[in-house]
């Protein structure tokens, strides 16, 4: 099997998505191809270092901020 259908499957499963091969073959072709496996673990590491995870929580600082405004301040200066 070409390097190139393996790689596409490995990026599907990287992705959560259908492999557009069965699992196996994919499997096999990783055991005895070096270049796939870079590619994969290379693959793999990018994915993760990529994706986003959610971002801490933050305190609602809103009104700490609106006391700091000066009083009668006209609402047309605030941005």
């Amino acid at each position: 099997m070409r390097c190139e259908t393996i790689r596409e499957a490995l990026s599907a499963r990287i992705d959560g998505e259908q492999e557009p091969i069965a699992a196996g073959s994919a499997d096999r072709h990783l055991d005895a191809c070096a270049d796939c496996r870079s590619w994969y673990r290379h693959a793999e590491s990018l994915h993760q270092t990529t994706t986003a995870t959610p971002a801490p929580p933050v305190p609602d600082l809103t009104a700490d901020i609106l006391r700091q405004l000066p009083p009668n301040l006209p609402l047309s200066s605030v941005p």
